[in-house]
């Protein structure tokens, strides 16, 4: 009785055992497999923002180039008035005209004479703004006035245009040797502007091409950077862990572009279910290994337990022939090898009956 509770309790043992050792394999896999998809998804995360990088740099590489071309386009005109204070309309056409035609996004060309526009090439279309004094317009003045005290060209706006659209104008103060011998001084003059249609420039940049990969917005409006009003796209783009890129404007302004995936940014890498299905078949494998094993191990344990009783009724079946042998008087020697015989079947066939049980 006392060895079959110690049998009873060394197989709980063994199950007790076999259970905590597969929910630790359980947690080995899981914990492997967490840690592999972190690494996959960091990994994938990563190689979605180098693509919007590249993507988005050569959108930024196209616009400064954009901007650059246009704007600064027609800064030989600033050497023409400034030697020739005197400039007639004819003459200032003619030289617009020329550079009218080598650009695709120049709306018009204006030249104020101290803050009044004075000419304005086209002419056509843009009567209207012929005679405006900047002093007394409060949406253009800042951006005027900032670009005469730093004596550099400054990019204004977006803005509604007088002329109507949307447009970016880029200001060149203009400024003169005084009249005055012997003196290095330069005097104010006036103002070289460009108007560039925006809308024309974004689509040519690649902004508003509908199977673009990505979701783009800009601020920065007056050149601000960072610090300027958004004037193109959702302002909570900026919310979304865009990459961010700067956008030189000339004279040392700058845009501040954002970028993300057209469908935002995927947390998970599709690649993870390729991990987990080798996560499963790799615990499957281990399970079925440890199974294996584990019924060996206990077919061993039966046979050398089987083994170990056979070898005590044999030898509990000799004792009890040592004690026949012994007896006086009532047994003769010549029945003893009967008895002997006798008693050895019966233990066998007790041990085959017990097996076949």
């Amino acid at each position: 009785m006392q060895w079959n509770m110690s049998t009873a309790n060394h197989r709980f043992k063994e199950q007790y055992l076999f259970i905590a050792a597969m929910l630790l394999l359980i947690l080995l896999i899981m914990a492997g497999l967490l840690v592999v998809e972190w690494a996959e998804n960091k990994r994938f995360l990563e190689t979605q923002r180098q693509s919007v990088v590249e993507k988005a740099s050569t959108i930024r590489v196209r616009l400064e180039a954009l901007l650059n071309t246009d704007l600064l386009l027609a800064q030989s005109l600033i050497i023409e008035v400034a030697t020739n204070k005197d400039i007639t309309q004819d003459r200032f056409y003619k030289i617009a005209d020329y550079f009218m035609e080598a650009s695709h996004h120049i709306r018009n060309i204006g030249l104020a004479k101290g803050t009044v526009l004075t000419y304005v090439y086209p002419e056509k279309g843009n009567e209207k703004a012929i005679g405006l004094d900047y002093k007394k317009i409060p949406s253009q003045w800042p951006a005027v006035q900032r670009t005469i005290e730093g004596r550099k060209t400054v990019v204004a706006g977006p803005l509604n245009l007088v002329q109507g659209g949307i447009g970016i104008i880029g200001r060149t103060p203009i400024f003169v040797d005084t009249d005055n011998a012997g003196s290095e001084t330069e005097e104010y003059f006036g103002l070289l502007s460009e108007v560039v249609d925006l809308p024309s420039m974004l689509e040519t940049a690649g902004l508003d091409n509908k199977e673009s990969p990505l979701k783009i917005s800009i601020r920065g409006k007056d050149g601000l950077g960072a610090e300027g009003e958004v004037f193109y796209g959702p302002e909570e783009l900026f919310t979304k862990e865009p990459v961010l890129m700067k956008v030189t404007l000339p004279g040392g302004g700058s845009w501040l572009m954002a970028s993300v995936p057209v469908n935002g940014w995927e947390a998970k890498s599709p690649y993870n279910i390729n991990y987990r299905i080798i996560a499963m078949v790799v615990g499957l494998i281990i399970l079925f290994m440890f199974c294996n094993q584990q019924r060996e191990m206990t077919r061993r344990k039966n046979a050398e337990k089987a083994r170990e009783e056979l070898i005590m009724e044999l030898q509990k079946a000799l004792s009890e022939v040592k004690q026949l042998s012994g007896l006086g008087g009532g047994i003769q020697p010549r029945h003893l090898p009967g008895m002997r015989e006798e008693t050895l079947s019966r233990v066998f066939r007790e041990r085959t009956c017990r097996r076949g049980g």
